[in-house]
């Protein structure tokens, strides 16, 4: 399942086309796209803020459950993750942070850090998780 998540993730963001598009959100394609990598990048080095472990363990799993059933996360697009450090960048520069930290997270052997909000996901749930938050955010991408 990991593969099959990433190698979905990979091919939608292989065929964006970055003259063609602009973001309808609050957030350019720059933040987006940095936005999303750091999510990756925090599953595998920690989040700096996380939700109590009550929460992960009621309201934070039954969230990703039902995400995971629909196949689609829902959430707000315009919300950093808590503790997140990111600009506006190019979206360019954006786009290939989130690439390298997908590489990163397919080769990383190292036990992953729980969620903020999920709590503990296995490598399966992790790549699911970041396979559904790109695609809601890719939700507000419009050709120019």
């Amino acid at each position: 399942m990991t593969n099959e998540a990433l190698d979905i993730a990979f091919r939608r963001l292989d065929s964006l086309d970055l003259s063609a598009i602009q973001s309808s959100g609050d957030w350019g394609l720059g933040r987006m796209f940095s936005h999303l990598a750091q999510g990756v990048e925090f599953s595998m080095s920690g989040y700096p803020e996380e939700r109590s472990r009550l929460f992960q363990m009621s309201a934070g799993k039954l969230a990703f459950t039902i995400f995971k059933l629909r196949g689609r996360m829902r959430h707000g697009l315009a919300e950093p993750i808590p503790g997140e450090v990111v600009g506006d960048v190019p979206a360019e520069e954006g786009l290939q942070r989130l690439w390298t930290s997908l590489e990163q997270f397919r080769d990383f052997r190292d036990p992953l850090r729980p969620h903020f909000t999920f709590g503990p996901l296995d490598r399966d749930q992790f790549a699911v998780a970041h396979l559904m938050h790109i695609e809601n955010h890719l939700e507000q991408v419009r050709i120019a």
